[in-house]
Order: C-alpha cells, then sequence, then structure tokens
C-alpha cells in the first residue's frame, strides 16, 4: 500500500513537472512571438531634428483635469508638459462656463490658463480667455457660439469629425472662431467603429506598442481628417483659425464606469506621452517674460489671430516653420491678411527632413507641391486666394505639420447683410389691460405667475418664475398664449423684453393636435435692458418627440415662453418683463 502511494506521488510529481515544463514554455513562445510581432510592427521612432528657433512657443490646447473627467491635478500635468518641452498648457475641463476661471499661473515653468469645454446639442465647444458667464452656457451650438463670442472669449469647435455623434460638430454656419484640425480622443474612436478587423488589429497593436514607444503609437493612431473641406468652405468668406487639441485625460475607463471615477480606470494615455505627440507653436508678439498675465495675454492674442501652426511630434520634433506672402503691399505671415496687388510670393522656411514633402494649397486647390527644399519661394497670381501649407513625411496620409492661412483679399467695400422684408401687418396677443389668453406652466414643483404692469414704454407682462432647487430634471417655468387657430398667416413673432439679470429664454410654438406634442424653439439672450426681439418662425428648431423640421404654422396651438435648466440653475427665481407682444407678417 506504502510503495503504491508513493509511486502514485512520484508520477502525479512527473506529470506536474511536465505540465508545468509546457506551460512555462508555452508562455515562452507566446511571450517571442508578441516581442517579434512588436518588433515588426512598431511604428517608427521619432526624427530628431537640428533645432532652430523660429520665434514659436509650443503648448497644447484641450487639456483636462480632476476639476471633470481628467486624472492628472493642474499641477501633475504642469511637470508632464515641463518634461515634454511644452511652455503653455490650456486646461478645458467640461463645464457650463459659470465658474470663474483660475488667474494664469506659470507651474512647473510652464505657463497654465484655465478655459473650458462646453457641451451643445450640435457637439462641444472650448471657451478661452472668457470670464464667467453669468448664466450656464448650453443648449443649440448657435446659442453657444454667440453666448462666447459676446462674452469675449476665444471659441474652438472640439473634435470636429468624432465618429460619437453628441461630440461631433454640426452647426457649420455659426460664425466660431477655430477648429481642431487633429484630435487624439478622434483618432481611437474612429479605429474603434471603422468597420473590418483591420482597425481593431492597429488598435491591438497599440496597446502592445504603447509601453516601448508611447507618442509614436498615438501619432499612428490619428487619421485624415475631414475637417479642412469645411474650413475651406468657410474660409472664402471668413478667417478661422486651424488649431489641434490634445484631449487627454490620463483617465482610460472601463465600460459602464463613471467617468469621474479613478479608481476604475486606467492611466492611458499618460499626460506626457500626449504632450510628446501632438503640439501647437504659437508666434507671441513678443518673447515671453515670465510674468503670468502678460504672457497670457501675448498667448492668447497669437491664438485669437491664427499665428500658429500643428505639428505631430511624434513623427518628428522639434519644428521651425515660417510661411510668408509678399506682394507690392507688404509682407505678412500666417493668420493675417493681405490685400491684392501684384504677384504674391509665398516663402516657406522648415527644418523638415529631405525625405518630407512640403505642399502648398490655395484654397482646396494644390498650388505647389512635391518641395524638398528647406527654404524655397513660390509665385501665385495677384488674384484673391487663401494660402496654407502641409509637410508630410514620405508615405504618411497624415501631415506632420499643418500652417494656419494666408487670406489675400481685395480690399472691397462692406455691404449690407441680407435682411428679410419688414412686417406689413400685425395681430397683437397682449391688449395691454389683462392677461386674457395667457397662462403660466411649470413643472410640479416649479413656480410662475403673470400680471400686467407698466414699464416706461407702456403696459407689458411682468413674469414671475421660481425654479425648484433639484437635481436639473426638466424643471421649467413658462407662460403660453392660446393659439387656437394657428398662427398663419404669419411668419413670425416679435416682441420687446427684459429681465433682472442676463439670461436665456426659450420661446417656442407648440402643436398639441398631436399625441406628442410637438414643439420648435429658439433661445434668445435677455439683457436688463429692453430689447426688441423678431423671431421667423422657420428658424425654430425641433425639441423632443417631434417628427417635422419645420412647425406646421396651421396646427400651431400655443406660443409659449419658458426658463428652464439649459440655461438657468436649479433654484433660481427672478422676473421678466414682455411687452409688444405680436404675431407678424
Amino acid at each position: 500500500m506504502g510503495a503504491d502511494r508513493q509511486g502514485r506521488s512520484a508520477a502525479l510529481g512527473r506529470w506536474r513537472l511536465g505540465t508545468l515544463k509546457k506551460l512555462f514554455l508555452g508562455t515562452a513562445a507566446l511571450v517571442a512571438a508578441v516581442v517579434v510581432f512588436a518588433a515588426v510592427t512598431l511604428p517608427p521612432a521619432r526624427l530628431l531634428l537640428p533645432a532652430e528657433s523660429d520665434g514659436a512657443v509650443p503648448g497644447i490646447v484641450h487639456v483636462h483635469t480632476i476639476r471633470s473627467d481628467g486624472r492628472g491635478t493642474p499641477d501633475e500635468i504642469a511637470a508632464a508638459a515641463a518634461r515634454a518641452g511644452l511652455k503653455f498648457v490650456v486646461f478645458t475641463d467640461h463645464g457650463d462656463a459659470t465658474r470663474t476661471p483660475d488667474r494664469p499661473m506659470y507651474r512647473s515653468g510652464v505657463l497654465c490658463l484655465d478655459a473650458v469645454e462646453i457641451s451643445t446639442t450640435g457637439g462641444h465647444y472650448i471657451a478661452i480667455d472668457m470670464p464667467a458667464s453669468p448664466y450656464p452656457l448650453g443648449g443649440e451650438a448657435r446659442d453657444v457660439v454667440e453666448d462666447v463670442k459676446r462674452l469675449g472669449g476665444i471659441g474652438i469647435v472640439a473634435h470636429p469629425d468624432s465618429p460619437k455623434l453628441e461630440l461631433r460638430w454640426r452647426e457649420w454656419v455659426a460664425p466660431f472662431d477655430a477648429i481642431e484640425v487633429a484630435n487624439l480622443d478622434t483618432g481611437w474612436r474612429r479605429s474603434m467603429q471603422a468597420a473590418g478587423w483591420r482597425p481593431k488589429l492597429h488598435l491591438f497593436e497599440a496597446l502592445i506598442h504603447y509601453p516601448m514607444r508611447p507618442s509614436e503609437t498615438m501619432a499612428s493612431l490619428i487619421q485624415p481628417s475631414e475637417t479642412t473641406s469645411q474650413w475651406n468652405v468657410l474660409a472664402q468668406r471668413r478667417r478661422v483659425v486651424l488649431i489641434a487639441g490634445a484631449d487627454v485625460h490620463a483617465n482610460l475607463g472601463f465600460r459602464g464606469a463613471d467617468p469621474s471615477d479613478t479608481r476604475l480606470s486606467l492611466p492611458l494615455p499618460g499626460y506626457q506621452a500626449t504632450f510628446r505627440t501632438l503640439s501647437i507653436h504659437v508666434r507671441p508678439d513678443r518673447p515671453l517674460s515670465g510674468d503670468a498675465a502678460g504672457d497670457a495675454a501675448l498667448v492668447v492674442r497669437a491664438i485669437r489671430a491664427g499665428h500658429l501652426y500643428t505639428t505631430i511630434d511624434g513623427f518628428a520634433s522639434p519644428p521651425s516653420f515660417d510661411l510668408a506672402a509678399t506682394n507690392e503691399l507688404g509682407t505678412v505671415h500666417e493668420g493675417d491678411e493681405l490685400g491684392t496687388g501684384g504677384a504674391v510670393m509665398l516663402r516657406v522656411r522648415s527644418n523638415a527632413p529631405p525625405e518630407f514633402t512640403t505642399t502648398i494649397f490655395a484654397g482646396p486647390r494644390v498650388l505647389v507641391t512635391d518641395r524638398h527644399e528647406p527654404d524655397f519661394t513660390v509665385q501665385a497670381p495677384e488674384t484673391p486666394a487663401v494660402y496654407r501649407a502641409e509637410i508630410h513625411r514620405a508615405g504618411n496620409p497624415i501631415p506632420w505639420l499643418v500652417s494656419n492661412a494666408i487670406y489675400v483679399r481685395r480690399p472691397e467695400a462692406k455691404g449690407k447683410l441680407p435682411m428679410r422684408p419688414p412686417p406689413t401687418t400685425s395681430e397683437p396677443l397682449f391688449d395691454g389691460k389683462s392677461t386674457a389668453g395667457w397662462q403660466v406652466e411649470t413643472d410640479p414643483r416649479s413656480r410662475a405667475a403673470l400680471e400686467v404692469t407698466t414699464g416706461l414704454l407702456g403696459p407689458e407682462l411682468r413674469w414671475r418664475y421660481g425654479l425648484a432647487n433639484d437635481t436639473p430634471s426638466g424643471e421649467f417655468a413658462g407662460i403660453s398664449y392660446t393659439t387656437p387657430n394657428g398662427v398663419v398667416p404669419n411668419d413670425r413673432l416679435s416682441f420687446r423684453i427684459r429681465a433682472e439679470r442676463p439670461m436665456r429664454v426659450s420661446v417656442q410654438v407648440r402643436n398639441w393636435t398631436k399625441p406628442e406634442n410637438e414643439r420648435w424653439q429658439r433661445s434668445v439672450y435677455v439683457d436688463t435692458f429692453e430689447q426688441e426681439r423678431t423671431l421667423f418662425f422657420d428658424d425654430l428648431t425641433p425639441m423632443g418627440v417631434t417628427n417635422s423640421w419645420r412647425p406646421v404654422l396651421a396646427e400651431i396651438r400655443s406660443v409659449i415662453f419658458t426658463i428652464d435648466t439649459t440655461n438657468t440653475k436649479p433654484g433660481s427665481s427672478g422676473r421678466v418683463w414682455i411687452g409688444r407682444v405680436a404675431l407678424q407678417r
């Protein structure tokens, strides 16, 4: 019995040892295969270029901290930026722009600016150099663009071609100031959602390559942008700054995890690796002095003017570049305008390696390409055009460097903007004596009241509101006027309005002849002084479950003025005065 046990025990030991050897050999073979695979597919190391000063200051915008869904503190992020060789960083945490931004300051020798990324119904919008808003910014993209401009900020369209619908920009007629021509978040999202197995394989390769060459790996995920085609259309009419955004969080979360919970995420991709992947280079009016406030003004002014270019540093670094245009009227650089006056001489200077290719565009058209010299000049005709440059690494469709444009324009007299014809008839909705036809509408916990009063310009409706103090969940307080026969044949609503404090009011029309209670709306800015407003019904956009883009005017049964948590904080209360309300045509 004892001998049998010892024999079985020895056999079991030999089996275990054999199994462990097979497991070890299998693991070693797998590791060797991964190493060989990584070595074969590893993206090329970045090229180290000769340092040549061009007067530009390297930095980055679109950086998230622990204030929203980033992992790093401002101090930690600044230290990472310093190690990466950047001179400034613009923090853009998610918010509604009501928080007072931190004053500019140097951290670890890096100038830190505080901005905000605002969610709209038409994409995300970054606001730089703007004071705290007196009310939450949100809602339609065109309204947020208008608010940022009125408050004096620079507005940047974030990740415009993201495959994620709520991130992708869709309001192309709004007068935004700048647009991201490259965004690191968009690259991996497009690979993740692309059809076929090759993009998924590329992401798998990136996971293996990242520990060895993090910046080069992240640069390899950048994909050709569709933004330049949209920009080409806009640039024919007005200046739009091309810029790049890191969109870094260092917070790779697991599916279903709270984005702000760093305990359920990985610190990838890291801030330092990201800052070595992509950067913008602004050319201030004079060198930075070390005074944070003064230097911030220089950097912001350069961004606003488009005195900057973008590089993918994961391909090659450090860059040096200049684009200039000269004609009879003088010489200008990227971001500037030049009047027409004789042939235009375009000069490009860079430290790009000889194997890199420089292309100059005149709008969407290639003016010249396949140039490899570090300093060359090209002649262009005297006709108006928008010139910019791209530099590509051999065989790579992603540009290593993207310049801003030089705009050659004719000194044309500014014409009048197209205007709608003035109304010929007016149908008052307020008789100046009573609230007949009007009623209040609120959610169950909010309150509103309506009464007639006399203002400086005559009778008006005084509308008092109070939103429930709770987490935003559809609170509203409004007033409505019943239109039993619709609003035809009118095409607009006219009114006079003011409020106790600057705010936004949603003006809506509603069709409650259908079960969905279809609604269309347009938000209007309301100031503390009286202003005349006219809203055209074809300018309203659908809300909620609404089946048609434009309202059927014969079926409209209510005209509504309402305040909700899109642009007003819960618990807010106040008064609004409305007069001379009328349907017009």
